[in-house]
């Protein structure tokens, strides 16, 4: 990478938003990987070469510095945390913004590839938001994934109402005509009340690795690609689904319903009082989470037959309820 006077001020920025935030401490533990010609950015957060690999992908317009904290407690909780910029976000190459998931699906299982001869644990994945749809993706068609948590999680079958199937719909029709058009991620999310309660969200319109503006064929793959669960299994041993009880962008119901109709079975550990931004305004009760759960399918402690939703109720003075 040829580093201009834009590329210097901008990564000096980014420091500065970092330092900011007190993330810093916790970006000096990880281990930066790059991997291939594109290259695909990865932070490796090591506990030892025998314990679990948990492979993390962002939410939507955000990359993995952002998740440091998370990552590196959930680390110090017997894990190897290895977070993943999706190509064309963060610090990974590509268009900006521009992916397909059969192309995320790829970079995943290459990045398995490098990380098998060096970990020896299982590996399980943790996709957040937009990354648990990515996520579910992987877990279908790769089968050294053994444990999946997803922090909330669509399908395409199951529009979560008619103005979602509309809007989806409309990317199918804008696609064939104007794939590269970028549209601008607010127009559809609220950022601005998501990070409302976030010290992250005085900076978001200061950091240069965050994506605001999406081609038309990135959103079209993400809403349209199709998944199994609704049909069959996954490779996978253990899957959970981790959500606010307030979460402002898919609704308890909603996520209650696609494991109500999923032939896979989930857990589903539910945040009390959270919000969508779980790992950012609720860290705790997610690290705490999350840390359990996959504790406890790594450990095959849950009987297959008492997964289809072992619900957790979770807030910051109550230990976690292990299903």
């Amino acid at each position: 990478m040829s580093y201009t006077w834009q590329t210097v001020k901008q990564d000096r920025l980014r420091k500065r938003v970092l330092s900011s935030l007190g993330l810093m401490p916790y970006l000096e533990r990880c281990e930066a990987i790059e991997l291939g010609e594109l290259p695909l950015h990865c932070e490796l957060y090591q506990f030892s070469p025998e314990a679990p690999t948990i492979i993390f992908l962002p939410g939507i317009g955000t990359y993995s510095q952002l998740y440091c904290e998370l990552l590196s407690r959930m680390s110090d909780q017997g894990f190897n945390l290895v977070a993943v910029d999706i190509r064309g976000h963060g610090c990974s190459g590509g268009q900006r913004g521009g992916y397909k998931v059969s192309e995320v699906v790829t970079d995943i299982r290459q990045l398995l590839d490098q990380l098998e001869p060096r970990f020896r644990g299982p590996f399980g994945l943790f996709g957040c938001s937009i990354g648990a749809k990515l996520g579910l993706a992987v877990a279908e068609q790769e089968e050294r994934i053994q444990a999946l948590l997803c922090h909330t999680l669509f399908l395409a079958e199951l529009p979560p109402d008619i103005w979602h199937l509309m809007g989806w719909n409309s990317l199918w029709f804008s696609n064939m005509f104007t794939p590269q058009l970028k549209v601008n991620l607010r127009l559809f999310v609220d950022i601005d009340n998501l990070l409302r309660n976030n010290p992250m969200g005085r900076y978001a319109d200061r950091d240069p690795l965050l994506v605001w503006d999406y081609p038309v064929y990135t959103l079209h793959s993400t809403y349209s690609y199709p998944s199994r669960i609704l049909r069959q299994e996954l490779p996978a041993d253990s899957a959970a689904i981790i959500i606010g009880e307030r979460d402002e962008i898919l609704t308890l119901d909603y996520t209650r319903n696609i494991i109500k109709r999923s032939v896979q079975k989930f857990d589903l550990i539910v945040i009390k009082d959270g919000n969508h931004m779980l790992p950012f305004d609720h860290i705790d009760e997610t690290l705490r989470a999350s840390s359990d759960w996959f504790h406890s399918a790594f450990e095959k402690q849950a009987a297959p037959d008492n997964r289809l939703e072992s619900v957790s109720l979770i807030n910051a003075t109550q230990t976690p309820l292990r299903s």
